[in-house]
């Protein structure tokens, strides 16, 4: 008998890109064992399943990426990055926001970016060279 999967969110967000914004629609979905982030817009649906939804997020991005597109949520934010305990125990659902002095703030990975802030949305790679700085700084 097949597992139907436990839906977690489901939400309208926007596509944010050079040239516009579009409408999506994000899925994020428990199966029991892995996490599944699906996002819908125009030109299609890209999904990615990881050990957790953070992961699966930014492999969806990475798809995004290639067509210019960055989805308008917290967890594709420069400054937003989850700790290990939260990928390992909280499934990746929530990160820390690192502010510009003091401590970070949490946040879920899925909440929607102001209009305003647009500017806070980076690649992949970006984001992770970003988190690295930080760890490195709080090591020191």
């Amino acid at each position: 008998m097949p597992h139907n999967p436990e839906v977690l969110y489901t939400k309208e967000i926007n596509l944010v890109s050079s040239e516009g914004i579009l409408a999506g629609k994000l899925v994020g979905e428990y199966s029991g064992t892995d996490y599944t982030v699906r996002i819908t817009y125009e030109k299609g649906t890209l999904e990615h399943t990881a050990w957790n939804l953070f992961e699966a997020l930014a492999h969806v991005r990475s798809d995004l990426e290639r067509e210019g597109l960055k989805p308008a949520v917290e967890g594709a934010c420069r400054d937003v990055y989850p700790s290990r305990m939260a990928l390992e125990m909280g499934g990746g659902r929530r990160a820390y926001r690192w502010q510009p002095s003091g401590r970070p703030a949490t946040v879920d990975i899925f909440d929607t970016v102001p209009t305003a802030c647009y500017e806070r949305l980076a690649s992949v790679v970006e984001q992770r060279d970003l988190n690295n700085h930080h760890r490195k700084r709080s090591n020191e």
